[in-house]
């Protein structure tokens, strides 16, 4: 098949598009949004603020080799902050400070000198944590929630705090007791087993549609790809085990014998097509943006775990934010819905003042930004309800990609370009 049609215009959708091409694929690109990107995207502003946010802070890490390559297709790979390594602050409620920086030491060195020299916690759980850690190579957590795997290996009070929580809600976007063990592992694994430089936090340094959805509809023109903005599928014609027709837009797209279908939409909205029920639960984030008239008392450090943080997590601000202005992060918190913006604000203003009881929380603009299903929850087991990157197996000519099936990752914008790799390349052509 020499033509192929793409559903969904997220990062999945984007990185199955180029690699198709690359195969001499003719292809055509619907996205049902007016925008490129998928489910990280740059909110449309509303005067509440003067600088563009986006729908959450969105980092990445030096190991998102395939996202990264995505990245550089499109010319904005370098539209990022990076450090040579892994370098994470952490803030406690009493305001105290410390930060977990990776060396360049190579791979397996890096990671134990930094857990030796992290003030964070004292020297027997810093030990601990070394055991726990020199055991990631070889461990699987296979069906274990990760908090059976880390309290099977001692890591209680500040270790957890201090580490394995962070790491968690930053990976996985949701508490250890209900994540998988294995899912998280298999991030460390790539994060932590290679050079320094691939555990290193990449910040972006412009909003998200300059980093994916603008670069991208760009380059997607330049080499041929057909796109299609604001055009939502309803409707999946299958007959004799092949999809024959699409509904989108109003609209019948006849799907004749020499093309291919690939989907890269989310979970719960390709399911609606199909009939199929795929057990996955959406996870959220909630995003509180900041510009206080002063600077005083807040951290530089781009990202910023707080300790025992709840029900936010992290602060993140740009690279060359304004003075006062930085976002608070809540991953995987259903405190908040149905709740008003206006008392999610304030319980932000509320868990920030010990935090940095320098600071003056209370003056200033801000404006809350929710996703309800910024990712799935990665539980244990969930692996069994997530097919492969590839073929469909009751619809010939149907492929399927995305974050939400198994690559082996979490619910990540790597395990997302990653996907559309192996689908296209079960594909073949």
């Amino acid at each position: 098949m020499k033509r192929a049609v793409v559903l969904g215009g997220g990062v999945a959708g984007i990185a199955a598009a180029f690699a198709l091409r690359d195969r001499g694929v003719d292809v055509e690109l619907i996205e049902s949004r007016g925008w490129l990107g998928g489910r990280a995207f740059t909110v449309p502003q509303r005067g509440e603020l003067d600088a563009p946010i986006d729908n959450g802070p969105h980092v990445i890490l030096g190991c998102y080799d395939h996202f990264r390559r995505l990245l550089r297709r499109i010319g904005s790979d370098d539209r990022f902050e990076r450090t040579p390594a892994l370098r994470l602050a952490f803030v406690d409620r009493d305001g105290e400070r410390s930060v977990l920086g990776l060396s360049r030491f190579p791979a397996p060195l890096a990671l134990p000198w930094a857990i030796l020299r992290f003030g964070g916690v004292p020297l027997g759980a810093r030990l601990r944590l070394l055991w726990a850690m020199s055991t990631i190579p070889l461990a699987r957590g296979a069906g274990r929630s990760l908090e059976d795997w880390i309290a099977a290996r001692g890591q209680r009070d500040r270790p957890r705090a201090f580490v394995w929580d962070p790491l968690c809600r930053a990976i996985m976007n949701a508490d250890p007791k209900d994540v998988s063990a294995s899912l998280f592992l298999a991030t460390l694994r790539r994060a932590f087993l290679g050079s320094a430089s691939r555990a290193a936090i990449h910040v972006p340094a412009r909003p998200w549609s300059q980093i994916v959805g603008e670069p991208a509809l760009a380059q997607l023109g330049r080499e041929g790809v057909k796109v299609r903005l604001g055009a939502r599928v309803t409707e999946m014609v299958v007959e004799a085990r092949r999809t024959v027709a699409v509904e989108v837009g109003g609209e019948t797209l006849r799907i004749d014998e020499d093309v291919a279908l690939f989907s890269a939409m989310p979970w719960h909205a390709l399911q609606k097509l199909t009939g199929e029920r795929v057990r996955l639960v959406g996870s959220p984030i909630v995003s509180v943006y900041f510009e206080l008239e002063s600077d005083v008392g807040l951290p530089d450090d781009p990202v910023v775990a707080l300790v025992d943080g709840d029900p936010f997590h992290f602060v993140c601000r740009a690279p060359d934010a304004p003075p006062g202005t930085f976002a608070v992060l809540s991953g995987g918190c259903r405190e908040f819905d149905g709740m008003r913006t206006d008392a999610i604000e304030a319980s932000a203003r509320r868990q920030l003042q010990p935090y940095f009881p320098r600071a003056d929380l209370e003056r200033g603009r801000a404006r809350v930004v929710k996703e309800s299903r910024a990712t799935f929850v990665g539980a244990p087991g969930s692996e069994v309800f997530r097919p492969k990157p590839g073929r469909h197996p009751d619809i010939e000519n149907l492929w399927l990609c995305g974050d939400w099936t198994d690559v082996g990752l979490p619910s990540t914008l790597e395990g997302a370009a990653e996907s559309a790799a192996r689908a296209v390349a079960d594909f073949g052509c």
